[in-house]
């Protein structure tokens, strides 16, 4: 056996799985899928898209650059990493990073 597959879609007609059959670039950030159902008596054939479309996390080779636009939650993380070097020890984390308390005892 060839092990459990992932399921990512079901057939329209019998709700079986669609498998992917082929799969080929149309352009750098665009992919052409074809799906068939596992079903033998059902055997119907699907075609879609996969596309990325943002980036939501740098690489992590420093010069790297992407063509896409970041995500939200990719700009937030920026914006705050700003912020907390900006203000340096004038922000308390509420999460201790070592066996410090979070917050300052008297």
């Amino acid at each position: 056996m060839f092990g459990r597959r992932k399921v990512v879609f079901r057939c329209e007609a019998c709700n079986g799985p669609l498998i992917k059959r082929t799969s080929y670039l149309t352009h750098q950030f665009l992919r052409h899928d074809s799906y068939v159902c596992e079903n033998p008596m059902c055997g119907a054939t699907y075609t879609g898209h996969s596309e990325l479309t943002g980036i939501a996390s740098p690489s992590g080779i420093p010069t790297a650059a992407s063509e896409l636009p970041p995500t939200p939650s990719y700009e937030r993380a920026k914006a705050t990493q700003a912020y907390r070097e900006a203000m340096g020890d004038l922000q308390l984390d509420l999460l201790s990073a070592g066996g410090e308390p979070a917050l300052p005892t008297t």
